[in-house]
């Protein structure tokens, strides 16, 4: 038997002779909550409040289990989060560990380590406690992955400390480097300093670092070397104010709270408590422009896209989200209505969306194309980071005093239509709760089911609409005819070269004779029923289109081909008679007037005009039903026409446009 305790200890018993045989301390770091054998096997399983499951063995001479399998997380709240790729998940918590997992494969999952001062085996080795090396949890993340397979691509910023400790990914361990200027150790005027921001460059060469007294300073991530301070007066302004001198080192005269670079490399972006953000060279260290805002500027968020930083500002009239054009160096997207702070925001992959997180436990989804809100998300609990994958296909969150990772599913990327439309900005989603009979409380967003909304067929009767309907559902009507002919068997089914050994044989006086099958009538008659409908060929469409009066009728008869597989479609073309064609072609002018389905009008008519070339083609016939169709031929070209004009005029200028942003130099 196995017994444990609230301090994390495993004592096993052996109950025969009433005592017990030892004791596993430390098993746990907090208090076991479950033990469990498996039946028949010497394998146990324990929980433990610390979010773990350990397997252990008892296969040993002394009956003492051993570790044989563990799985665990984050013992205390996640603080950070972000993607590594398109799979990879790095994340931080309150427990000191940093920590990598996989989406697709939930079984791989690593453990990088706690920071500490010094290595594990150098504490061992000098008979240090473990405790005493240890650093204060992690609180930010900076992940670069050009350099993944040199050197270090890990920046980690520790809670109220200086130090910027540096982990590699390739070797899932803590790296080589603890970043820190020596200005700290030899100004006791600086001894209360922290680091408060962190940012990577692209080429994953510089680490940068901003501290609360508004320093900042460029390492080489590869040599730990100091490379640089950004300062925002040179050595010629220090010399002319020896006032001034005190200040030379310093970037802001507050406590940085954003740092960024810019998509190229060249430039840096640091913006400070007091609201202004300053724009720097990184070659030379230049201050190159500023821009001030009367908000106090919180945090930013790069797009890795194109050029675009956002900016959280708080102030006495609220929170709000500035996009700026980091090329441009203005302000091109405001939002106001983000809630009362901004605990976290991020960019979606391809740069359309901005996601913002506040304290009240909304998550809002902007689009910046419309300056729009299309979604508002409402948790249990704040969310405090989160991170897009490289593809967009994946958004993690963490949330304050959660110890798991939510890894949300883009619906965009999976469902073939999603109602993405714009939102009032005061928009919130409520909780709607009930109380189950067992005592378990179910929470349901009110929120419409994109399932139950339907569209508007057409936004303007001038606007050409598509039907909306699956390219397989008209896109290869044309060709059918050649797609089933490819795909006949080379060579027909073969005959048996010889009867089959057994057949059923009945005895008789003579001898015996063969059964013979008695042909069902049933069968025989749905037989002779299908030869004779093959006869008719006049369909069920070809007679709705001769009782066809007027144009809704017409309309009604399309609305019922349209309903057709591809298949019925193909065959009620090949079966339309030749007096019906007119009246078929009276029907695709009158849905070419009313602009809709204009994708299954040109398969229709391609369609038609290939099956019926040869009738369409011949000048003889009766005279009056050729002028007919003569008639309402032309009058069909014509509407073709003037449409596809209009059609074709609209695509090119969109595909000019398309162009030339894509070679534009902006």
């Amino acid at each position: 038997m196995t017994t444990a305790d609230v301090g994390g200890d495993i004592v096993v018993w052996d109950l025969e002779k009433r005592q017990m045989i030892g004791k596993v301390p430390n098993a746990h770091h907090a208090a076991v909550t479950e033990l469990y054998f498996m039946p028949g096997e010497p394998i146990m399983v324990s929980a433990s409040a610390d979010n773990s499951l350990r397997t252990w063995v008892l296969d040993g001479a002394d009956g003492m289990p051993r570790q044989l399998v563990i799985l665990e997380g984050h013992a205390e709240g996640v603080t950070a989060v972000q993607f590594n790729g398109k799979q990879e998940v790095l994340s931080s918590g309150l427990d000191g560990s940093v920590r990598k997992y996989m989406v697709n494969v939930e079984t791989m999952r690593q453990k990088l380590g706690s920071a500490g001062t010094i290595s594990r085996a150098q504490a061992k080795k000098r008979h240090i406690p473990i405790e005493s090396i240890k650093m204060e949890p992690v609180v930010d993340i900076a992940i670069g992955w050009s350099r993944e397979a040199a050197w270090d691509n890990v920046l980690c910023r520790h809670k109220d400390t200086l130090l910027v400790t540096t982990w590699t990914t390739r070797k899932n361990s803590q790296g080589t480097h603890k970043l820190v200027h020596k200005r700290f150790t030899e100004d006791a005027t600086l001894s209360k300093a922290t680091a408060t921001a962190i940012a990577l460059s692209p080429c994953g060469n510089f680490a940068f670092i901003g501290y609360s007294t508004g320093h900042v300073d460029q390492f080489n991530v590869q040599s730990g070397l100091h490379v640089r301070t950004f300062a925002k007066l040179t050595q010629q302004d220090a010399d002319k104010d020896k006032k001034a001198k005190a200040k030379l080192e310093k970037a802001h005269d507050s406590k940085i709270t954003a740092i960024a670079v810019d998509a190229r490399g060249s430039e840096l972006i640091t913006g400070c408590s007091s609201g202004k953000l300053k724009y720097w060279q990184i070659r030379t260290g230049k201050l190159l422009a500023t821009m001030r805002t009367r908000m106090h500027i919180e945090r930013s968020a790069t797009c890795s896209a194109n050029s675009l930083l956002a900016v959280a500002c708080a102030g006495d009239e609220g929170a709000s989200v500035a996009i700026i054009d980091t090329l441009c160096r203005r302000v091109v997207r405001t939002f106001s209505s983000v809630g009362g702070s901004v605990n976290a925001l991020t960019f979606s992959s391809d740069g359309r969306w901005l996601l913002t997180a506040d304290n009240k436990k909304y998550i809002r989804v902007w689009e910046l194309s419309t300056s729009q809100l299309i979604d508002v998300m409402l948790f249990d609990k704040p969310c405090i980071g989160m991170s897009f994958n490289v593809s967009g296909e994946y958004l993690a969150t963490v949330h304050k005093d959660e110890k798991s990772i939510f890894i949300w599913a883009n619906k965009k990327m999976y469902a073939s239509h999603v109602n993405i439309r714009a939102l009032p900005l005061d928009y919130l989603p409520t909780w709607k709760s009930q109380v189950p009979e067992v005592g378990v409380n179910t929470y349901v967003i009110d929120d419409e089911s994109d399932d139950e909304w339907e569209g508007s067929e057409q936004v303007d009767p001038s606007l050409v609409t598509y039907s909306g309907l699956a390219p397989s559902r008209w896109a290869n009507l044309p060709d059918l005819a050649l797609i089933k002919e490819r795909n006949k068997p080379d060579q027909p089914a073969r005959k048996p070269k010889q009867a089959p050994f057994f057949l059923t044989a009945a005895p008789t006086l003579e001898g015996f004779e063969f059964d013979i099958p008695q042909e069902d009538e049933n069968e025989r008659r749905r037989t002779l029923q299908a030869k004779r409908s093959l006869l008719e060929l006049e369909s069920s469409f070809s007679s709705m289109l001769r009782g066809a009066a007027s144009s809704a009728d017409l309309l009604e008869a399309f609305s019922t081909l349209k309903n057709m597989s591809v298949s019925a479609i193909d065959f009620q073309l090949r079966t339309l008679p030749v007096d019906i064609l007119p009246k078929f072609f009276k029907m695709l002018i009158e849905v070419l007037q009313s602009r809709k389905d204009f994708d299954l009008v040109q398969a229709y008519l391609a369609t038609a005009l290939k099956i019926h070339r040869s009738t369409l083609w011949r000048k003889e016939g009766d005279g009056k039903e050729m002028d007919e169709l003569s008639s309402v031929l032309e009058d069909l070209s014509l509407r073709e026409e003037q449409i596809w004009k209009e059609y074709d005029q609209v695509m090119v200028e969109n595909a000019a446009i398309s162009q030339w942003i894509k070679n534009a130099l902006l």
